[in-house]
C-alpha cells in the first residue's frame, strides 16, 4: 500500500523483484493501474506470482517475465520502476547495468531493506535524485522508501543523510492512503514526530553498533542523537 501510494493513475509500472506478485494485484485492486511488467529471476516465484494473478482474476493484464533485474530493457522514460525488498546494494547493482538506457526524469521507487546508506551514496554519485522518502512502520520495524529521479548529476550528501535519510515525510495510517495527514511535512502532525523519533532511535542503537572502532559511525550516532534532542525540543514547543 505505501508502494502504490506513489504511482500516478494509468502509470507503466515495472516491478522489479515482484515475487508473489502482491504490488501488481494491489495496483489493479485499487484502480491505479493495469499496465505492469512483472519480472523475477527465478522460476519458483514467478510461478507463485503466475497463480496469485490467475486467483486474483487478472490474467491478460500482468505481464511476467524472467528476467536478471533490467537487463535487456529499454525505456521510454515513461516508465516508474519499482525495486522493493531487497539489499540497497543488490538495488544499486541494477540500476547500474541499466543506466545507460534510462532517461532523464526516468521515476524510481526503491525500499531497500538493509544497506540503505550504501544505496543513498551510489544514487548521489551517480545522478540519481532523492526527491522524497517516506518511513512505514510495519510490525514494529522500520523501512525507508524513495522516490527518485534520474537526472545524471552527481551531487553531494553527508554520512549522517545517506544513513538517515532526506526529504523525509511520515505514514501515519498504512491502511487508508486518503488520509489528510499522509505525506505531510514531519511538524504537521504529533504522531508523525512520535513515528520519525522511534525511527531515529531504531538508527542510533544501529550506528552504535556499528560505532566500536568505527570513527564513521560513532559521528553518525552523535548527529543522530542531537536531531533526536531538536525533535524533541520542537514537540514540546
Amino acid at each position: 500500500m505505501a508502494l502504490i501510494s506513489w504511482i500516478k493513475p494509468n502509470s507503466f509500472v515495472i516491478d522489479v523483484g515482484t515475487d508473489h506478485a502482491y504490488l501488481p494485484i494491489a495496483l489493479i485492486d485499487n484502480k491505479i493501474t493495469d499496465r505492469i511488467l512483472a519480472i523475477d529471476n527465478n522460476i519458483k516465484p514467478l510461478a507463485r506470482a503466475r497463480s496469485n494473478i490467475l486467483d486474483a482474476g487478472y490474467t491478460g493484464f500482468i505481464e511476467l517475465k524472467i528476467n536478471d533485474g533490467l537487463n535487456g530493457l529499454n525505456f521510454s522514460g515513461d516508465e516508474i520502476i519499482v525495486i522493493a525488498g531487497m539489499g540497497g546494494v543488490l538495488i544499486s547493482k541494477i540500476l547500474d547495468e541499466a543506466k545507460s538506457r534510462f532517461k532523464p526524469n526516468q521515476t524510481f521507487i526503491l525500499q531497500p531493506n538493509w544497506t540503505w546508506y550504501e544505496l543513498r551514496k551510489w544514487l548521489a554519485d551517480n545522478g540519481f535524485k532523492i526527491e522524497q522518502e517516506q518511513i512505514i512502520n510495519e510490525q514494529n520495524k522500520f523501512y525507508s522508501q524513495l522516490c527518485v529521479k534520474y537526472t545524471g548529476e552527481e551531487y553531494a550528501i553527508s554520512d549522517t543523510e545517506a544513513f538517515c535519510g532526506i526529504n523525509i515525510k511520515i505514514n501515519t495510517d498504512y491502511d487508508s492512503f486518503s488520509n489528510s495527514e499522509i505525506n505531510k511535512p514531519l511538524n504537521t502532525t504529533s504522531t508523525a514526530v512520535t513515528t520519525y523519533l522511534a525511527y531515529l532511535n531504531r538508527l542510533k542503537q544501529l550506528a552504535e553498533r556499528k560505532s566500536q572502532g568505527i570513527e564513521l559511525y560513532q559521528l553518525i550516532k552523535q548527529e543522530i542523537e542531537d536531531m533526536i534532542s531538536k525533535q524533541i525540543s520542537e514537540l514540546k514547543e
